[in-house]
């Protein structure tokens, strides 16, 4: 008994004397070493053990968060706590309540910067276009970094049957300001629309949606024989589904690249098409307004030589984000979400750079096309392609 005695004794001062010497080390190396954050690790440490007043750790932790993303330069960037994740999830849906407009938080300027309005919401009624940003909502002043809070207040999060109920914004336009009142409304992001002018099948094509992919291939797929060429108006398509615009590059390409993602580590991933059911000829109408998902299908069709892009040099987004848990096992600890790829043409450039047309027109979209000046160049170029 006395010998098992000592060995339990010698085991356990041997196990404290380790973890005293693993202590040892790793404050010597904390204190010692460079390592990303160490400052703001000790920043915490001393706020923890110096600071006379009591404080909401929660709310200097969820600022700390910001000021980090807002440090990346990633201007698509936000930070969601459980609430806001919640929330914004209902967007995958394709409508949601609210204004109707697309923002990102310019650094630059400290502002939320409006990309655009989404057709026929109340902020293209009002009159809100790409580049105006906003300065207050009711009353509140809103920086770059409240993109997430100005989002949610938007879409009326907390606020018991939000439909119709208004809101008044300040917004800025270069050097002045405006006022207005809006209501908040059920915007529909992502709808579709079609028509045969003479013999041309115009699609408008206001989203990227699984159903509103599946309404564009049928819609592909009822075109009468004496169809000669098709017109795809993506004019203030801010995007979406990045599956849905590859399925779309997948009915007019053959067996071609669509796109390649290069990651963090510069990983490329390639995208390709199967063999295209639509042979069609075929034209693209962007704007400065068209992004993302749009950029990825104008790109792939300019790059193979499909169809000729026509209007104006698009938004430029070629990035895409995830959304990534801040802890997987524990949700309410909120989520990232943040810039994972870069996305690029088949003939290697860039998105972001946006998408130059072939055939430069610069003209507001006309309520009738028959009288749009880019639809009618987009059917010059289909006759000319035969």
């Amino acid at each position: 008994m006395k010998n098992a005695g000592k060995t339990i004794k010698t085991v356990l001062i041997t196990f404290i004397m380790t973890l005293l010497i693993v202590a040892l080390l790793g404050f010597y190396l904390f204190t010692t070493l460079d390592f990303p954050y160490k400052n703001l690790l000790n920043v915490i440490s001393i706020i923890e053990t110096a600071y006379v007043d009591e404080y909401d750790r929660e709310t200097a932790e969820e600022n700390a968060i910001n000021a980090v993303l807002e440090g990346l330069g990633d201007r698509y960037a936000v930070y969601y706590d459980k609430e806001s994740l919640d929330d914004i999830v209902t967007l995958i849906e394709g409508h949601y309540i609210g204004i109707g407009a697309e923002v990102f938080a310019n650094n630059e300027k400290n502002r939320i910067e409006i990309i655009s309005a989404y057709e026929d919401s109340p902020a293209a009624k009002a009159g809100i276009i790409g580049g105006d940003m906003i300065k207050s909502i009711d009353g509140k002043e809103y920086e770059a970094a409240d993109l997430a809070d100005a989002v949610l207040y938007l879409k009326g999060a907390g606020v018991k049957n939000p439909l119709g109920t208004p809101v008044e914004m300040v917004m800025m336009r270069g050097e002045g300001e405006y006022k207005i009142t809006l209501n908040r409304a059920d915007v529909n992001l992502y709808r579709i629309k079609s028509e045969i002018v003479d013999d041309i099948c115009y699609i408008r094509y206001s989203g990227f949606t699984e159903d509103s992919y599946r309404e564009f291939k049928k819609t592909i797929d009822s075109i009468d024989k004496s169809v000669k060429g098709i017109v795809v108006d993506m004019r203030g398509n801010l995007g979406g589904d990045l599956d849905s615009a590859l399925g779309m590059c997948d009915i007019f390409l053959d067996d071609e690249m669509i796109m390649y993602t290069l990651d963090k580590d510069g990983d490329k991933k390639v995208y390709s098409a199967k063999e295209g059911s639509c042979k069609l000829p075929l034209a693209v109408l962007v704007n400065g307004e068209s992004a993302s998902a749009t950029e990825v299908f104008a790109g792939a069709i300019k790059a193979n030589k499909r169809g000729a892009v026509i209007g104006e040099k698009t938004f430029g987004k070629g990035v895409t984000q995830s959304v990534i848990y801040v802890n997987r096992f524990n949700v309410s600890q909120g989520a990232l979400k943040l810039t994972t790829f870069k996305n690029y043409t088949p003939d290697g450039k860039w998105i972001n750079e946006g998408i130059t047309p072939d055939i430069l027109v610069s003209t507001p979209i006309n309520d009738d096309i028959s009288k749009d000046e880019a639809f009618l160049a987009a059917v010059k170029s289909l006759k000319e392609d035969k």
